[in-house]
Order: structure tokens, then sequence, then C-alpha cells
């Protein structure tokens, strides 16, 4: 692509003691700066994308008829139906991958901004108070351009009436004349395009369910009901038989099978919130504490192919999973009062002094607040399912693990899990298929269901958040003085002192059966001791 050769990178900021707050013991400070990012925090995006250009790579597919599956008779090199490099790619394939990056892609980069006051309360004891955020801008994301439409060529609505138990003339005429299996008849003469989808096993569970998308997939590339020959792979012979549906009425390629093209179409924002507190050297104590505000928010690509909705893009903007709300950090160390001059063992000399005197701890603290969790729901468009919230949904929950018992529980509520109002619509065929299920309350009243096919769920990406952690580290070390030189240093460590287990993030899939139960929990207290002879 053209060289981007516009990338200013500044950094400025300033530093100010202003006389009317306490003179020299407060200090306000604030900063901007500008940093570039490679490519996709890296290089090696770009050797999977000229890795994956037509010639580079051909990947012969078995085809059923058994052509690669004895391993004695196989030849090498592997017969590729007589495709050169560089050479155009069939528009009947319909196998292939293609990456690609935009033609007007440019560098990443990241704003920071930042803005705080420093007070000393005290000669020894200092607060801090900061803003800081970043602003990240043309940030890098791949996704698919080659998503199967359902919406574009009216295929959802065909499917929506075949799902209900009519019948959609598009599906006649696509499939006129075609068997589509045994058992299924021929469409036109004993079923129609509709019926034959609800009967065939590749389609009516899908169909059932609501992933349209998945039997538009089907649709463009199978060749059910169809016999193909020639060189090569051919695919979507089933679209192509009635030759009144052009090539490309399902993807905008349809010579490949996905199309990745890499492009500056994410953004991020963070905000936070700092209060630091700092006790230097006093009567033994050295301490530190953090506690951060922050949101980090932006667009993310979340599903398998990228974003819920490529055409909608902006509605993917949630919490970043690396979000955590609150968050506190302290550590410090302390020394016990023990020995000559001190509070106990104040008179004590020799040996005995030297045995309880220098004793120190030293503690670490980590809290934190939980990921923000997607509620998972069935796939109706591309992506990550979400429900739709149309009850009393609690958006918090807080860890319940009774005494004894296999599982925990995040929800206040015992939800549990009713079939889908969507179920009872369909057509009684696929009533037995129609597998998704919605989340009831206590009083049997439905609070998330599946949205209906092609429309994401109203609830949203990240809405909830998960249990939050907590560790406490705790160390206790002593030096003794064996020489004029020579000294001998022992440590002992403790991670996770107090054994405090950590439960594992709860299930948040609507169809699971066991929504809002959290099934491990991980963490243990390790203990070192360490040995050091210096001289």
């Amino acid at each position: 692509w053209e060289g981007d050769h516009n990338n200013w990178a500044p950094a400025v900021g300033f530093a100010w003691s202003p006389d009317f707050i306490g003179g020299d013991r407060t200090t306000i400070r604030g900063g901007y700066q500008i940093t570039y990012q490679l490519p996709g925090d890296s290089f090696s995006w770009i050797d999977v994308d000229i890795g994956g250009l037509p010639g580079f790579v051909y990947q012969p597919d078995d085809e059923g008829d058994g052509s690669f599956r004895n391993f004695l008779d196989i030849e090498v090199p592997i017969d590729i139906g007589g495709a050169e490099p560089f050479r155009a790619i069939p528009i009947t394939e319909r196998s292939q991958t293609l990456r690609i990056h935009h033609p007007d892609y440019e560098t990443p980069y990241v704003q920071t901004f930042t803005l705080g006051v420093t007070h000393a309360l005290r000669p020894n004891l200092t607060l801090d108070l900061r803003y800081v955020g970043t602003r990240g801008m043309k940030l890098h994301e791949t996704y698919n351009l080659n998503a199967e439409d359902i919406r574009g060529n009216r295929l959802l609505q065909a499917l929506e009436i075949t799902r209900a138990g009519g019948d959609a003339e598009v599906f006649d005429r696509m499939m006129a004349g075609l068997n589509l299996g045994r058992g299924i008849g021929v469409v036109g003469v004993d079923v129609t395009g509709s019926e034959a989808l609800r009967r065939h096993s590749a389609t009516r569970t899908d169909i059932a369910n609501g992933d349209f998308v998945d039997v538009a997939d089907w649709l463009n590339r199978t060749n059910t009901g169809t016999r193909q020959t020639g060189p090569g792979i051919i695919r979507g012979g089933l679209l192509r038989s009635s030759g009144q549906f052009p090539e490309n009425f399902i993807t905008a390629n349809p010579q490949f099978n996905n199309v990745h093209l890499a492009a500056n179409v994410n953004n991020s924002i963070y905000h936070s919130l700092q209060v630091q507190a700092t006790l230097r050297q006093t009567h033994g104590i050295n301490y530190q504490a953090t506690y951060t505000w922050s949101r980090n928010l932006g667009i993310f690509a979340m599903g398998g192919d990228g974003f819920r909705d490529p055409r909608a893009r902006h509605l993917d903007y949630t919490l970043h999973a690396n979000d955590r709300t609150h968050a506190f950090r302290s550590f410090g160390t302390f020394r016990l009062p023990f020995g000559p001059g001190q509070l106990i063992g104040g008179g004590a000399t020799g040996w005995a002094a030297r045995l309880i005197e220098g004793w120190q701890i030293g503690t670490i603290v980590n809290m934190t607040s939980g990921a923000p969790l997607t509620v998972g729901a069935g796939q109706t468009l591309y992506g990550t399912g979400t429900p739709d919230n149309v009850g009393n949904f609690a958006r918090s929950g807080e860890v319940v693990w009774g005494e004894g018992d296999q599982f925990g529980n995040f929800f206040p509520t015992q939800y549990r899990r009713v079939n889908d109002p969507q179920c009872g619509q369909v057509d009684g065929v696929l009533k037995g298929r129609c597998t998704i299920d919605a989340l009831a309350d206590g009083s049997g009243n439905i609070v998330l269901q599946h949205p209906q096919p092609g429309q994401l769920g109203s609830l949203g990406l990240n809405t909830i958040e998960g249990p939050g952690t907590w560790e406490v580290d705790m160390n206790i070390q002593k030096s003794f003085q064996i020489g004029e030189s020579q000294s001998v240093s022992l440590r002992l460590d403790a991670q996770n002192a107090f054994n405090h287990p950590t439960p594992s993030n709860p299930n948040v899939n609507i169809n699971s059966g066991i929504f809002g139960e959290i099934r491990t929990k991980y963490g243990s207290r390790q203990v070192s001791g360490q040995i050091r002879l210096d001289w």
C-alpha cells in the first residue's frame, strides 16, 4: 500500500507547583502523547495475508470419493486438478480463503492524556490524584467481506416462510427438478422447495433454530441433487442448476469461501481515575496503596467472522474484555519491633539480640472487580449470538458456594431453562428439531429469549460483570551478621497466603442448561523458602 508519511508523534508535558496550594508541597502535572503501533500489533499479519493470496496456497479437498483417504496409494505431490500458480480461481470453486489488506490502510495510533496532582500531606506521606486516558484510533481488525447475505436477496423472508410451514417461491425456482435425497422427492413434482429444505438433514435443524446464515452457506456451496463433472473442485451446483440465479446471489465473491480484509475499522477509549497514597520509611514501615476506577470501551470484533454484523460494526461498541471497573493494589514492608531498643526485647544482648532483631514482614494485596461477560444465545446473524432481554434480568451477581456444594451459583435468582417461544411457531415437521431455549425466573416468567432470525439480541455484548478476585501474598525475612563481612539471609514466601480459592466465571449461555453455575475454582497457597549467604 502507499506510504503513510504523516505519522507525527508529539509528546508534551508540564509540571507546576503553585504557591497558593502549599507551595512546593503540591505539584500539578499533565501530558499528551501520540504513539504509533505496528500494523496489527506485529508484522506477522503481513506474512499471513501474503501467504493467503491466490496462487500461493492450494488445498485440495476430499469430495467424498476417497481420493485422499488411502495413504498407501497416495501420490506426492498431490494432484491439484490442473491449478496453476496465480491462475484465476474458478468462480465455481468456493473453497479457497483470501486474505487482503485495505488499499488505504494507515498506521494505528494511540493518544494518551494525563493530568495529576501530587500533594505532600506530611514529609513522609504523599497523596496522588490522577486522570489517565487513552484513545485508540484506526486500530487494526480483520473481518470477512464474503459473509453470506440473507437480507439483500430476500432469503431472510423466504426462510421465515419456510420455517413457519409455508412455501417460498424462490426455493421452488432455485431447486426445480432436483431430488435432495432419499425420502424427500423431486422439487416441483413431489414437494415444494421449502418442504424439501424442511426435510433435508443438512438444513432442517438450522431452519428450526433460526440460523439462516448457515442455511445460506449450504445453498451457496452444496452440490446436493446435482451431478458435477470436470477438472478441479466444483461447488454451488444446486444454486446454479436452474440458471435463474447469479453466482453472487449469496456471497459477493463466490469463488472464495472467506475473504478476510485487514483494515482500520476499530477504535477504543479508556478513562481512569487513580488515587495513590505513599508512606515512606516511618517507624519501620513502607507502604503504597493504589485504587483505580476505569472504563475501557471500543469497537471490538468478537465473533468467529469478526463483527456480528459487518454492515453495522458500530453495534459492537462495548466494554473490552480487559475492562475492570475497580482495582486495588498495595504493597508494604513492616519491620517487627523486636530487639535492642525496640518494644519487645529492648534489653536483649549478644546472640539473643541477634536472633530476634531485624525481622521484616512484606505484603502484597491485589483486588479487582470481575471481567465483563457476554450472555450467549444461538446464532441469528453473524458472530456471537446474544439474547433479547424481555424481563427483569439481573445484570449483577454474587458468588454463592455453600459448604459441601459441588458447584457454585452467581445469580440471586435461580433461573431455569425453558423452550424458546419461537419453537412453538415453527412448522410441525421442525418442532422436534428446534433446540433453542429461553431463560425463565423462579415464577416461570421469561427474561431472556432468542431474537428473531436476522436480528441482533437487545441484551448486547459484555453486559454483566463476572466474579471479582482478591489475593494476599506475604513474606517474612531476617538477616544474621555472622562475621565482619559475612551475613546469612532467611526468607519465607507465601503466595495466596490465606489459601483463598478464586471462582471461575459462571456459565452464561442460555442454551446450556446450567446457566449461572460456577463449576471450577482455582488458586492455592504456595510456600517457598530461601537461604542466602553473602560474603
